[in-house]
């Protein structure tokens, strides 16, 4: 016990005997409960000089400054915050007005790809998301999967004929139900990744349609003007 408490136990002790009544030649007892922090504690002291009998005496302590009295409350276990879904944190690049929700987030995904790499995110480029739209609708609507498109030919013939001028270019093609498993499938594949993760290209296109047999179908046009 603290020195404080115990000097401030003796005083009160005191104080009680002071108060008590009578003083007569038998011996007697006081019986004094002590209330701190909420324990109550007996002491049943023989007092020459006192009444015979048995005195009883109530005394509750107050809180010391500086001491605590009860054990602090027990604090709840920190909870983890939660995490943002893939794609859907703070993204690398800034919305862009004209993309959809799936195009964005595509976007997101790809720039904190390049930025892990070390690589400079991509800037979006609405003529290249034309052409990337254009070539994942064709592919639901002529039902096949590839490069080449019976309506527009290769990546670079739709370049061409939009009038884009470039230095580097390259295009990567999905089908999946959801954005974050399309990305998964094209970084899982060397050749998907090697553009994604390409230093020469500075430019991208997402176009993403509903539909076909995957759910969504997903095209990314790639160039480099550097």
């Amino acid at each position: 016990m603290r020195k404080p408490l115990r000097n401030l136990i003796v005083l009160t002790l005191l104080a009680a005997l002071v108060l008590l009544p009578g003083v007569a030649s038998a011996a007697g007892w006081i019986t004094v409960n002590l209330n701190y922090n909420g324990k109550v504690q007996t002491f049943r002291i023989p007092i020459e000089g006192l009444e015979g009998g048995t005195y009883k005496c109530n005394i509750t302590i107050p809180k010391l400054p500086g001491q605590t009295l009860s054990k602090p409350a027990p604090q709840p276990a920190p909870q983890p915050k939660p995490q943002p879904a893939p794609g859907d944190d703070k993204p690398i690049t800034p919305p862009v007005k004209g993309l959809t929700a799936d195009e964005q987030q595509m976007l997101n995904l790809v720039n904190a790809e390049r930025v892990k790499a070390g690589l400079k995110p991509l800037e979006i480029d609405m003529r290249l998301v034309d052409i990337s739209r254009k070539k994942s609708k064709d592919m639901i609507e002529n039902n096949y999967f590839g490069h080449t498109s019976p309506t527009y030919g290769t990546p670079f013939d739709a370049l061409k004929a939009a009038g884009i001028s470039y230095r580097y270019a390259g295009e990567n093609i999905a089908g999946a139900p959801t954005v974050q498993r399309a990305h998964e499938g094209l970084m899982n594949s060397p050749g998907h990744r090697a553009n994604i993760l390409n230093p020469n290209y500075n430019r991208i296109g997402i176009g993403i349609v509903d539909g076909g047999p995957y759910g969504k179908m997903f095209t990314q046009t790639f160039i480099g003007t550097n």
